[in-house]
């Protein structure tokens, strides 16, 4: 059985680039991604969180015909009240959390020629996630540029978009806590050739085998 490749961690700002650099590694260099955003979207249609939902934030989450937690309608709760979203990340992060860890496992036994995988979460640093990983990767990028994206990807209000980026830490806090740090700001092919100076550190580290 071939021992298990360090899972990476990569987190920061919300509209930072994130994505973009996930991406990148997995069509570049073939490293698997698991999205805890995705993850989290999928834990909302479980009944069980539905209903811990729906008694912690009422009824009025729920969609048209009352099946499905709306998340537009819980984001303008919890994205303007800071006690709403921790209660929020306290009932869907343990969930998360175990999805996750199970598809670690999945991952880890499908591809195991994967030098490393990357987990993908806004959230990861204030949550339980951040036990799972080996190593932290902050994207971040002026807020000014992530409110302009909030905007454009979310068809969100100026508020609405400048509620979500202030819900968050600052670029600071996450450069402070992430052994890489990514400018998600400037343009994208500068991005780009950070992601393969990172890969080749990676290699150069003896991170697995077989992808370089």
């Amino acid at each position: 059985m071939r021992q298990n490749k360090p899972v990476i961690g990569i987190t920061g700002t919300i509209a930072a680039g994130k994505s973009t650099v996930s991406r990148y590694f997995r069509d570049a260099y073939r490293i698997p991604i698991l999205d805890a955003d995705v993850v989290g979207h999928e834990v909302l249609l479980e009944d069980g969180v539905k209903q811990e939902l729906t008694k912690a934030f009422g009824s009025d989450i729920l969609n048209a015909d009352q099946k499905q937690v709306d998340r537009r309608k819980l984001g303008k709760i919890v994205f303007t009240d800071a006690k709403a979203l921790n209660r929020l990340n306290s009932i869907t992060h343990p969930v998360i959390c175990i999805r996750i860890d199970e598809a670690i496992a999945k991952t880890q036994e499908a591809e195991p020629e994967a030098p490393f995988l990357l987990v993908e979460a806004i959230e990861l640093l204030r949550s339980p996630l951040k036990d799972m990983v080996q190593e932290v990767w902050a994207v971040c990028a002026d807020p000014q540029v992530r409110i302009r994206r909030i905007m454009k990807r979310q068809n969100l209000t100026e508020a609405e978009a400048v509620a979500r980026v202030q819900s968050q830490w600052s670029d600071e806090e996450y450069s402070r806590r992430a052994a890489v740090v990514f400018d998600g700001g400037g343009d994208t092919p500068a991005l780009y050739a950070q992601c393969d100076r990172v890969y080749a550190r990676m290699m150069e580290r003896g991170e697995g085998e077989g992808h370089g």
